[in-house]
């Protein structure tokens, strides 16, 4: 991105209170947060703020070994869809299938992270097993899966490299604000660093 168009897309997303706009601006943040979680530290600076804390958060913690995020309007997808590759095969498909699609105006946001194969990334999953638990108690519609790829692909052998995570965080809100989901962002990633740190003599 330009320099003279740096903070341009956070302003934009600011300013997306409509339906239409909300549904456009969700996919352009999809793209480029789908691109941030493989890039490298520039490409997070033309991103919103709230996207690099959580990002950051998560890495953060001992035993996490790569984060990022991806973000979806649930909506855009349909129920015969889910039985298609790629990264089709990386939604909820269970929950979405059981509930015929998506709420209305339903976003997707998946924070997905991979953790070293040692004792502390077996640690930093169970702290963030945990952490998703406690949300979902405490009223936020939130899950954490497991996700790898086949085991062979032609003469590849894949097993024991592709197992990864993924915190299915189901977000809906009536006044299709985005800077309201920008700031809820912000308060999760505040929240684990937050639990981290008051158990992180556990680690």
């Amino acid at each position: 991105m330009a320099p003279a168009n740096k903070g341009m897309l956070r302003t934009v997303l600011r300013a997306a209170t409509n339906g239409y706009a909300y549904r456009i601006m969700n996919r352009l943040l999809f793209m480029l947060v789908s691109i941030f979680s493989m890039t490298t530290p520039a490409v997070a600076g033309d991103l919103p703020k709230e996207i690099v804390q959580l990002v950051s958060v998560v890495k953060s913690i001992k035993g996490v070994s790569d984060a990022g995020i991806d973000k979806i309007y649930l909506p855009d997808i349909k129920v015969t869809d889910l039985g298609l590759p790629g990264p089709y095969a990386d939604l909820p498909i269970a929950t979405l299938r059981r509930s015929k699609g998506a709420l209305e105006n339903e976003l997707l946001i998946s924070v997905n992270f991979k953790i070293h194969e040692n004792k502390s990334g077996l640690k930093a999953l169970e702290f963030l097993s945990w952490w998703v638990r406690d949300q979902s108690r405490g009223g936020e519609n939130m899950q954490i899966r497991s996700i790898g790829l086949p085991p062979i692909v032609g003469n590849t052998k894949q097993l024991g490299h592709t197992l990864r995570f993924t915190i299915d965080w189901f977000y809906t809100s009536a006044s299709q604000d985005m800077s309201l989901l920008l700031k809820n962002i912000s308060e999760k990633a505040k929240s684990i660093e937050y639990s981290y740190g008051v158990y992180k003599s556990a680690f």
